[in-house]
Formats: C-alpha cells, sequence, structure tokens
C-alpha cells in the first residue's frame, strides 16, 4: 500500500463512505436504553449482555458495561468510523506497512455469525483513540 494523496484528502483505503462510530462507557444499560431509545428516539441496531449498539442519528453509538453493572474498565472512550469490509482489510494493510501501533490489534469477532465484524483501535498523537470497525455481512448486522 502506502499510496500518498494530497493533504487533506482521503486515503485510496477509504473507497466506500464509512459511518462514524462512538464507544462510551455506561453504568447501567436500562437507563441507557431509555434515555437513548425512549427520550431521543433512537433505534437499537442490537444488543448483547453487556452493551447496546444504537443508531444515533447515522452514527453508530455502542454503550458498554462491565460485569455487575461497573464501567468497563477495558472500554476507552472512542471515535472512529464504521467501514467497508475490503476497506477495512486494506487499512489495515496500509496502517501495517506504515509501522502504526495499535492500542487493539486487529482482532475478528462472531466468526461465521451473520455479525461478523473486524475492529482495531489506534491513538493520535495526543492519546485519543480511534476505533475502526466493520461488518462482514452489514445488513445482516442490522447496519
Amino acid at each position: 500500500m502506502g499510496n500518498k494523496t494530497p493533504r487533506g484528502g482521503p486515503l485510496e483505503e477509504f473507497t466506500s463512505r464509512p459511518r462514524p462510530r462512538i464507544a462510551i462507557a455506561v453504568a447501567e444499560l436500562d437507563a441507557t436504553r431509555a434515555f437513548y431509545e425512549d427520550t431521543l428516539g433512537c433505534r437499537v441496531l442490537s444488543e448483547r449482555a453487556d452493551s447496546l449498539l444504537f443508531d444515533f442519528f447515522g452514527c453508530e453509538l455502542e454503550a458498554r458495561r462491565g460485569a455487575g453493572g461497573t464501567v468497563a474498565a477495558a472500554l476507552l472512550p472512542r471515535f472512529g468510523l464504521v467501514m467497508g469490509w475490503e476497506d477495512w482489510h486494506r487499512a489495515v494493510d496500509h496502517l501495517n506497512y506504515i509501522g502504526v501501533r495499535y492500542l487493539e490489534a486487529p482482532r475478528f469477532e462472531a466468526r461465521g455469525a451473520a455479525d461478523e465484524r473486524a475492529e482495531f483501535c489506534i491513538a493520535d498523537p495526543s492519546g485519543n483513540c480511534l476505533g475502526f470497525l466493520a461488518y462482514r455481512h452489514p445488513q445482516a448486522a442490522g447496519q
């Protein structure tokens, strides 16, 4: 990879239009769901034992808690993108080529399932966490 673009232009690794993604830590899922779904009218895209994923006005918002209702220690506040599956792989190839260090190495979850996804996180120069996610089958994952 290693293709450069003019300053201010997108890398060619991002060929499809990605959506913003935000992840936050929460203490209680029921109250979080009531606020985002009932108060703000956000649609729940998926639900797990420790997290909810909302359509937050065109962005994905992941609200995650830890065991026993504690805020998830492993979840750094983050923002990032939901990308196309092939774009995600090209971005990983590019980042590996230029030697970027990962906060969370590229990984896959729910392999073979309808909501199979891939994710990695990197930091900006100030230490802010950026997460990049892709679904193999976006339609089946409620996207």
